[in-house]
């Protein structure tokens, strides 16, 4: 097949497609249509699926209906009913198709079938239309949960990004730590210098802690006004108080000015809440024990950090 069959496209150059067949013949075919042009990784069974999602996080998914113990139907049902994968596009490939098993693809989630024997142009087609139209809602979704001071990630994006991260700790019997970050005397430095230098000075604490919690997994928030947000998988207590420090070290080599401050530039206060073995955690229950933590940093003077195992209240 000659390369310009499908127009090249950048925004889904990148594009990782899982390929989930227990048949090795059709596999390696299928990967050998696709592999040139885009990441592809193959597995056997329905019940890998969801672990293999953690790891790789695929753009797109081309699920066999009939698999193993697990139908393909199944792994789409516990796919679509996942908050972090919900929004993968499935094509299924089969065999059969009559009307009621295409009903029944359609009613599993998936946005599209192909037929065995796989053609390549159909396949590639399908493939680059489908990865297409995900890569564009990926980006409109970023655009309006992304904070337009910072760049960081808004408030409107927590409560997604937090309940996929306690699942998968849940899942997993990983840690799971959240540290809530407050810039202190923010109001005073507002009313003594103004707000566009207001401005500037939250770009450049925002900058730098997105820039000391560099790990691929970990999320920055602005979560309003002075405040932000981290939330840092597999991280337990004594691994969110070495963040803290770092974050409370790194703000201050920074040495914005603070008119109002003894000690003359601007620092931070920090409070971290870290998941017990509760299996009721919420994503509030993190957040309200966080803050909780945080008002302690405060009270005791503030430019400090204070981490706990967060409680279920």
């Amino acid at each position: 097949m000659q390369s310009n069959e499908v127009n090249n496209n950048k925004l889904i150059d990148d594009s990782i497609i899982l390929i989930v067949d227990d048949e090795p013949i059709n596999a390696t075919v299928i990967e050998g249509l696709l592999a040139s042009h885009f990441k592809t990784h193959t597995i056997n069974c329905g019940e890998e699926v969801m672990s293999v999602c953690d790891s790789i996080k695929p753009d797109l998914i081309l699920l066999d209906v009939m698999l193993g113990s697990m139908s393909g139907l199944d792994v789409c049902k516990e796919l679509k009913a996942h908050p972090s994968y919900k929004d993968i596009p499935v094509i299924f490939i089969t065999a059969i198709m009559d009307q009621e098993d295409q009903n029944q693809c359609w009613q599993a989630g998936a946005v599209d079938f192909v037929t065995k024997p796989v053609y390549g142009v159909t396949l590639l087609n399908r493939v680059t239309a489908h990865l297409t139209l995900k890569k564009q809602a990926d980006l409109l979704k970023q655009q309006t949960q992304q904070d337009s001071l910072t760049g960081l990630k808004n408030r409107r994006s927590l409560n997604t990004t937090l309940t996929q991260n306690l699942l998968l700790a849940k899942r997993h019997s990983q840690a799971l730590s959240v540290l809530m970050i407050d810039i202190d005397w923010f109001k005073q430095y507002n009313d003594q210098l103004g707000h566009q230098q207001g401005d500037n000075c939250l770009i450049k604490v925002a900058t730098e802690i997105k820039n000391s919690i560099n790990r691929p997994t970990d999320t920055t928030i602005r979560y309003g006004g002075e405040e932000f947000l981290c939330i840092l998988p597999d991280t337990d207590i004594q691994g969110a108080q070495f963040i803290a420090h770092k974050l409370l070290a790194n703000i201050k080599n920074l040495a914005i000015k603070h008119p109002t401050t003894e000690s003359g530039i601007v620092s931070i206060s920090v409070g971290s809440a870290t998941l017990s073995d509760d299996k009721n955690f919420t994503p509030e229950n993190l957040i309200n024990s966080a803050d909780t933590a945080l008002y302690q940093a405060k009270q005791q003077g503030r430019n400090r950090c204070v981490c706990i195992i967060a409680t279920n209240e």
